[in-house]
Protein backbone atom coordinates (compact mmCIF):
# COMPACT_ATOMS: atom_id res chain seq x y z
CA UNK A 1 0.00 0.00 0.00
CA UNK A 2 1.67 3.97 -0.94
CA UNK A 3 2.14 6.12 1.67
CA UNK A 4 -0.75 8.14 0.41
CA UNK A 5 -3.51 5.57 1.04
CA UNK A 6 -2.22 4.84 4.08
CA UNK A 7 -2.40 7.98 4.62
CA UNK A 8 -6.24 8.56 3.56
CA UNK A 9 -7.23 4.93 5.36
CA UNK A 10 -7.50 6.74 8.86
CA UNK A 11 -9.44 9.33 7.47
CA UNK A 12 -12.06 7.43 5.70
CA UNK A 13 -11.64 9.71 2.94
CA UNK A 14 -11.31 8.05 -0.87
CA UNK A 15 -9.01 10.79 -2.49
CA UNK A 16 -7.72 9.85 -5.63
CA UNK A 17 -3.84 9.45 -5.82
CA UNK A 18 -2.07 12.55 -7.33
CA UNK A 19 0.57 11.72 -9.51
CA UNK A 20 3.86 13.68 -8.19
CA UNK A 21 5.36 15.82 -10.30
CA UNK A 22 7.82 14.60 -12.50
CA UNK A 23 10.55 16.46 -14.46
CA UNK A 24 10.13 16.81 -18.18
CA UNK A 25 13.14 15.64 -20.33
CA UNK A 26 13.98 18.47 -22.34
CA UNK A 27 14.00 17.43 -26.38
CA UNK A 28 16.68 19.52 -28.52
CA UNK A 29 15.82 20.39 -31.85
CA UNK A 30 18.38 18.97 -34.83
CA UNK A 31 20.48 21.93 -36.40
CA UNK A 32 18.45 22.17 -39.06
CA UNK A 33 15.31 22.40 -37.56
CA UNK A 34 16.56 24.59 -34.83
CA UNK A 35 18.00 26.96 -37.97
CA UNK A 36 14.62 26.93 -40.02
CA UNK A 37 13.01 28.34 -36.75
CA UNK A 38 15.29 31.49 -36.54
CA UNK A 39 15.09 32.23 -40.03
CA UNK A 40 11.13 31.55 -39.97
CA UNK A 41 10.78 33.74 -36.82
CA UNK A 42 12.90 36.61 -38.18
CA UNK A 43 11.12 36.44 -41.78
CA UNK A 44 7.97 36.68 -39.62
CA UNK A 45 9.14 39.71 -37.73
CA UNK A 46 10.38 41.50 -40.44
CA UNK A 47 6.48 40.66 -42.32
CA UNK A 48 5.20 42.22 -39.25
CA UNK A 49 7.42 45.35 -39.07
CA UNK A 50 6.57 45.99 -42.68
CA UNK A 51 2.94 44.95 -42.61
CA UNK A 52 2.03 46.85 -39.47
CA UNK A 53 -1.42 47.24 -39.95
CA UNK A 54 -2.93 43.38 -40.29
CA UNK A 55 -2.43 42.14 -36.73
CA UNK A 56 -5.06 39.99 -37.38
CA UNK A 57 -3.33 37.51 -40.08
CA UNK A 58 0.16 38.28 -37.98
CA UNK A 59 -1.18 36.59 -35.29
CA UNK A 60 -1.86 33.58 -37.41
CA UNK A 61 1.55 33.78 -39.02
CA UNK A 62 3.30 34.13 -35.58
CA UNK A 63 2.30 30.32 -34.76
CA UNK A 64 4.01 29.15 -37.17
CA UNK A 65 7.59 28.73 -35.71
CA UNK A 66 5.88 26.89 -32.52
CA UNK A 67 3.74 25.18 -34.40
CA UNK A 68 6.96 24.04 -36.57
CA UNK A 69 9.07 22.73 -32.92
CA UNK A 70 6.07 21.45 -32.04
CA UNK A 71 5.79 18.81 -35.15
CA UNK A 72 9.52 18.54 -35.09
CA UNK A 73 9.44 17.32 -31.66
CA UNK A 74 6.88 15.01 -31.95
CA UNK A 75 8.77 13.32 -35.08
CA UNK A 76 11.65 12.72 -32.09
CA UNK A 77 9.41 11.45 -29.17
CA UNK A 78 9.36 7.96 -28.30
CA UNK A 79 6.09 7.81 -27.45
CA UNK A 80 4.45 8.85 -30.53
CA UNK A 81 3.17 6.24 -32.86
CA UNK A 82 4.31 6.02 -36.32
CA UNK A 83 1.43 6.63 -38.02
CA UNK A 84 1.14 10.77 -36.12
CA UNK A 85 5.03 10.68 -36.89
CA UNK A 86 4.10 10.52 -40.57
CA UNK A 87 1.63 13.17 -40.13
CA UNK A 88 4.08 15.57 -38.37
CA UNK A 89 6.67 14.33 -40.59
CA UNK A 90 4.31 15.50 -43.39
CA UNK A 91 3.30 18.86 -41.81
CA UNK A 92 7.50 19.59 -41.29
CA UNK A 93 8.22 19.01 -44.86
CA UNK A 94 4.93 21.30 -46.10
CA UNK A 95 6.77 23.96 -43.87
CA UNK A 96 10.34 23.45 -45.30
CA UNK A 97 9.32 22.86 -48.92
CA UNK A 98 9.37 25.72 -51.37
CA UNK A 99 6.33 24.20 -53.26
CA UNK A 100 2.99 24.39 -51.10
CA UNK A 101 -0.33 26.04 -51.54
CA UNK A 102 0.75 29.50 -50.87
CA UNK A 103 4.44 30.20 -51.64
CA UNK A 104 6.27 32.04 -49.57
CA UNK A 105 8.74 32.69 -52.29
CA UNK A 106 6.36 34.53 -53.95
CA UNK A 107 4.20 36.36 -50.95
CA UNK A 108 6.38 36.44 -48.24
CA UNK A 109 5.75 35.86 -44.57
CA UNK A 110 2.20 35.90 -46.10
CA UNK A 111 2.36 32.54 -47.83
CA UNK A 112 2.89 31.04 -43.99
CA UNK A 113 -0.90 31.24 -43.31
CA UNK A 114 -1.25 27.61 -45.49
CA UNK A 115 1.65 26.14 -43.54
CA UNK A 116 -0.32 27.42 -40.38
CA UNK A 117 -3.69 25.75 -41.43
CA UNK A 118 -1.94 22.59 -42.42
CA UNK A 119 -0.06 22.01 -39.35
CA UNK A 120 -2.99 22.65 -36.81
CA UNK A 121 -4.82 20.08 -39.42
CA UNK A 122 -2.32 17.41 -39.17
CA UNK A 123 -2.20 18.21 -35.19
CA UNK A 124 -6.01 17.56 -34.89
CA UNK A 125 -5.22 14.27 -36.44
CA UNK A 126 -2.59 13.43 -34.51
CA UNK A 127 -4.63 14.41 -31.26
CA UNK A 128 -6.19 11.43 -32.28
CA UNK A 129 -3.49 8.58 -31.55
CA UNK A 130 -1.75 10.75 -29.14
CA UNK A 131 -2.28 11.55 -25.41
CA UNK A 132 -3.01 15.03 -25.80
CA UNK A 133 -0.64 15.53 -22.63
CA UNK A 134 2.45 14.10 -24.57
CA UNK A 135 1.35 16.66 -27.47
CA UNK A 136 0.88 19.75 -24.74
CA UNK A 137 4.49 18.87 -23.02
CA UNK A 138 5.93 19.61 -26.34
CA UNK A 139 3.77 23.14 -27.08
CA UNK A 140 5.94 26.14 -26.50
CA UNK A 141 3.17 28.50 -27.04
CA UNK A 142 1.82 31.08 -25.27
CA UNK A 143 -1.54 30.01 -25.69
CA UNK A 144 -3.54 26.74 -24.97
CA UNK A 145 -2.59 24.51 -27.55
CA UNK A 146 -6.21 23.27 -28.11
CA UNK A 147 -7.50 26.78 -27.91
CA UNK A 148 -4.91 27.92 -31.04
CA UNK A 149 -6.36 24.36 -33.28
CA UNK A 150 -10.05 25.59 -32.49
CA UNK A 151 -9.22 29.15 -33.10
CA UNK A 152 -7.39 28.29 -36.78
CA UNK A 153 -10.23 25.68 -37.98
CA UNK A 154 -12.26 28.26 -37.29
CA UNK A 155 -10.91 31.08 -39.18
CA UNK A 156 -9.01 28.69 -41.93
CA UNK A 157 -11.55 29.33 -44.27
CA UNK A 158 -11.23 33.61 -43.77
CA UNK A 159 -7.47 33.01 -43.81
CA UNK A 160 -7.55 30.35 -47.26
CA UNK A 161 -10.71 30.87 -48.60
CA UNK A 162 -12.80 27.16 -48.60
CA UNK A 163 -11.29 26.04 -51.84
CA UNK A 164 -8.03 25.84 -50.25
CA UNK A 165 -9.28 24.67 -46.96
CA UNK A 166 -10.88 21.94 -48.76
CA UNK A 167 -7.18 20.67 -50.40
CA UNK A 168 -5.76 20.94 -47.32
CA UNK A 169 -8.65 17.95 -46.02
CA UNK A 170 -8.01 16.38 -48.71
CA UNK A 171 -4.29 16.02 -48.53
CA UNK A 172 -4.20 15.19 -44.88
CA UNK A 173 -7.73 13.70 -44.83
CA UNK A 174 -8.14 11.73 -47.92
CA UNK A 175 -11.21 13.31 -48.96
CA UNK A 176 -12.56 13.52 -52.48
Amino acid sequence: MSEEQQDNRGTGENLPAVQKSRELVPIELPEQHQRFYDKLRAKIEAFIREQSGNEAVAKYILLAPDLFVLLARLLVDKRVGLQAKALAGAAVAYFISPIDFIPEAITGAFGLLDDVVFAVYALRKILVDVDESIVKEHWNGEEDLLRVITKVVRSADDLLGKKLVKKIEQTLFRKK
